[in-house]
């Protein structure tokens, strides 16, 4: 699988690859306006909006500048080319099903062997490092994923191992169980190999 390497600016910004010079800057001063730190009083959210701005930032960087735009555009890959997949195992008969990279946001998988439901998050964005939740005497652990369009999504996983060591910034996939929507197995995506835990 080829994984989502760096966010798509265009998708960041909100804007269509055909888009004027203006409508691009327009576009990076919004978004840079609503993210900016100082406008959050939780620690928590000024981190969120902290990472969303440095993303927005990146692409203004790039579309903002009209050669290092054109070569940009001359690197994405084209609407016809397919999603790159990846196997993903079924939380119910452990099948493989293939999975489109989906930027990280939520997709509805249906397993070829049992032909249940899933949902999964293939290629999201860690934000921050997974918390730990006590509802009562049990304790949850809570992810925060970032999605390519700039979505937060909050999973929550029974238990993870340290071994996994997981740090923000790293992308990850999520298979999530059917009726709860918990996350059963998380693959965390290195640069040569990927690493996968029975999480739920």
């Amino acid at each position: 699988m080829t994984h989502r390497a760096a966010d798509d600016h265009y998708q960041v910004l909100g804007v269509a690859p055909d888009a004027g010079a203006d409508e691009v800057r327009a576009a990076w001063r919004f978004a840079i306006e609503a993210f900016h730190p100082d406008r959050y009083t939780s620690p928590e959210q000024a981190e969120r909006a902290h990472l969303m701005a440095a993303r927005v930032n990146a692409a203004w960087e790039v579309l903002g500048d009209p050669a290092r735009r054109r070569r940009y555009d001359l690197s994405r890959p084209s609407a016809d080319e397919p999603a790159a997949h990846l196997e993903v195992p079924c939380p119910q008969c452990l099948g493989r099903c293939g999975v489109p990279d989906g930027g990280g946001r939520p997709v509805l998988v249906r397993c070829p062997s049992c032909r249940g439901a899933f949902r999964a998050y293939v290629g999201a964005t860690l934000v921050g490092r997974p918390h730990l939740v006590w509802r009562g005497l049990r304790a949850r652990h809570v992810l925060v994923l970032l999605d390519a369009s700039g979505a937060m999504h909050e999973v929550v996983s029974r238990k993870l191992p340290g071994e996994l060591g997981m740090v923000e910034g790293e992308t990850v996939t999520v298979v999530c169980t059917p009726r709860r929507g918990h996350a059963r197995y998380l693959i965390v995506h290195g640069r040569s190999t990927d690493i996968g835990w029975r999480v739920g």
